[in-house]
């Protein structure tokens, strides 16, 4: 109970910070979904070859290299990570947080629209919910820690109103935070939203 106060106590102090960044992503993501609502019929074609191999693959066998995939997906993530902690110890570098928390949006709102385009509304429904569901739960918030805590420490370093090295200090601890975050929601994608994928693919 202890740690569900202090997390509603940080979310409530940071809440103008992580509204901002909510917008952000859902800008992001209705940027996505407008993009594939006109998309020129060839790249409609492109999507739904692309949508449609994934599914056959799925059909085709249950021998997924998990262990590939795993390995993977933490090195993509891990990445980003990095990349959001380092350009949040910038300068200029928390401008482009945004446009990191916009970039994930447009790839979720872009990859939703895609797969209920290929798929339609009922086996494109059962495909994301199996598929990008379960991960984004934590990835998501994960992201948004790190957004929020790299915006944070432009505007205290830029006001004086803390110790640089402190601040430094204090983002790098949300960056390995959210860094265990998003490991988890590997580990999920790989073991529990494929396995869940394979459940449902006589649906899809």
């Amino acid at each position: 109970m202890a740690g569900k106060g202090v997390l509603y106590n940080y979310l409530l102090s940071n809440k103008k910070n992580f509204l901002i960044i909510l917008i952000v992503f859902f800008i992001g993501m209705l940027l996505g979904i407008f993009l594939i609502n006109h998309t020129a019929e060839s790249g409609i074609l492109e999507i739904n070859s692309y949508v449609n191999s994934i599914r056959e693959n799925l059909q085709s066998t249950n021998n997924v290299n998990m262990r590939q995939c795993l390995l993977k997906s933490i090195k993509q993530n891990a990445i980003f990570i990095l990349l959001m902690w380092f350009l949040g110890c910038t300068i200029i570098g928390s401008v482009f947080v945004y446009f990191c928390v916009l970039y994930k949006g447009f790839s979720l709102g872009y990859t939703i629209s895609a797969i209920i385009v290929t798929l339609g509304g009922k086996s494109g429904s059962i495909f994301v919910f199996a598929s990008l569901l379960l991960q984004n739960i934590i990835y998501i918030p994960a992201i948004f820690l790190l957004a929020e805590s790299g915006i944070k420490l432009y505007i205290r370093i830029t006001k004086n109103l803390a110790n640089a090295k402190q601040e430094l200090l204090r983002h790098t601890i949300i960056m390995l935070i959210s860094m265990t975050l998003v490991v988890i929601s590997s580990i999920i994608e790989v073991y529990l939203s494929t396995n869940l994928l394979i459940f449902v693919k006589k649906f899809v």
